[in-house]
């Protein structure tokens, strides 16, 4: 017998009123709404010690390695929109050129995801374009570790 008919029941035989019979069919129905544990997969948090960032070349004429402890990216989070001055302005414009951004991207709600450990991909940016000033390929990945 389901939990809404014993409540039909209890109605009918004057258990009680009509009215706390509606209040418990209207639990019932939000009770049931609710997912359970166990339909719900466990997530498991990432716990990322450093925030790096990597600029590379292959002729060796630019290598920037920054490595931030994930503890100290609350207070950097001001000034996570400053990150793509690390970026020659050449590969920046050809970065541009070819429709990457790296304005575009949110680097205070990464900087919320990495700290609550809720980052589905390590490498936030990865990306190669050619410098024509060094004449290289000039290599940018920013990523968790």
């Amino acid at each position: 017998m389901s939990e809404q008919q014993r409540i039909l029941e209890m109605i009918e035989k004057g258990q009680i009123t009509a009215a706390e019979g509606m209040e418990l069919l209207e639990a019932l129905n939000m009770t049931n709404d609710l997912v359970t544990i166990q339909d719900v997969e466990p997530t498991t948090k990432q716990i990322y010690k450093f925030f790096k960032v990597k600029v590379t070349s292959d002729n060796n004429s630019v290598n920037v390695n920054v490595n931030i402890p994930i503890r100290l990216l609350t207070t950097i989070g001001e000034i996570a929109d400053r990150m793509t001055a690390m970026v020659p302005p050449d590969a920046r414009k050809d970065m541009e050129s070819k429709g990457i951004d790296l304005s575009s991207i949110d680097f205070a709600k990464i900087i919320e995801e990495v700290i609550n450990g809720t980052l589905d991909e390590p490498n936030i940016v990865d990306v190669e374009a050619w410098d024509e000033s060094s004449q290289s390929m000039i290599k940018v990945r920013v990523y968790v570790d």
